[in-house]
């Protein structure tokens, strides 16, 4: 059965002389892995230069193998702004990361394929930090991962100013049980109610959201922390995350 969807290259390689393998998130299927056969001789049927970063049209064959055969291929969009400021290019670079490393082969997600689209137009405008932010915070949500920012993991007690955070259980902690959870630590009620508004709001209303520098950091350091200890990141991600250097700094 032949198929055409939406996609974004994740990651490429050549194979051989004339063809290429890349993985690729898709809009209807998820994340695949393909073949173009061809592709550095049959221009006609591969216009896309299928850069990094880009989103394009695929015509392809569904397979149970691993790899399937993508016989087309059109350009949508190459996102040109990420090739000009080095700093918005190492954020695609890891929502991509994030993306390749966390997601499941075939497995559908219309709204992590939203999000990513969304945040890769946002970087035209918004801050480097908090597109990065935003997308953590609502890609950790949406691909199951959700940490708990409403209420206490053990208690189930409403949000109050004497909240704590647990790494290893992913959630908020209240000062009655915080007692009983080894590495439970402070967080301030603002920037609990930021993280939570993220969570739930659509992505364009976050675009509104205004964060003090001190709310990022500590913003920063929880998602960097939450990352390493959950998904083993550390490889990724520098423990620095901080907004008042100046630039994020990624390890690769």
């Amino acid at each position: 059965m032949i198929e055409k969807d939406l996609g974004f290259v994740l990651r490429r390689y050549n194979f051989r002389e004339t063809s290429l393998i890349t993985t690729l998130y898709t809009s209807r299927f998820g994340k695949i892995r393909g073949i173009f056969k061809g592709f550095y001789t049959c221009k006609k049927e591969f216009s896309s230069p299928l850069d990094i970063f880009t989103l394009n049209e695929f015509v392809f064959y569904p397979k149970r193998s691993e790899i399937w055969l993508i016989s087309h291929a059109d350009l949508v969009s190459d996102f040109s702004h990420l090739k000009k400021d080095l700093l918005k290019a190492k954020v695609a670079a890891l929502l991509f990361n994030l993306l390749d490393k966390t997601m499941p082969l075939w497995d559908q997600n219309i709204q992590v394929f939203n999000l990513v689209n969304d945040c890769l137009n946002s970087l035209k405008q918004e801050p480097e930090s908090k597109v990065l932010y935003v997308f953590l915070i609502k890609f950790l949500s949406l691909a199951g991962f959700k940490p708990e920012f409403s209420h206490c993991l053990r208690c189930q007690k409403s949000l109050d100013d004497q909240f704590s955070f647990s790494i290893a259980k992913g959630g908020l902690i209240c000062s009655s049980c915080r007692g009983s959870v080894i590495d439970a630590k402070r967080i301030t009620k603002q920037v609990c109610r930021c993280l939570l508004y993220i969570q739930r709001a659509d992505f364009h209303l976050t675009s509104r959201l205004k964060v003090a520098r001190d709310c990022q950091e500590e913003i920063f350091y929880i998602l960097g922390r939450f990352l390493a200890y959950h998904f083993d990141f550390s490889d990724l991600i520098s423990s620095d995350f901080s907004p008042a250097s100046s630039e994020l700094i990624f390890q690769y």
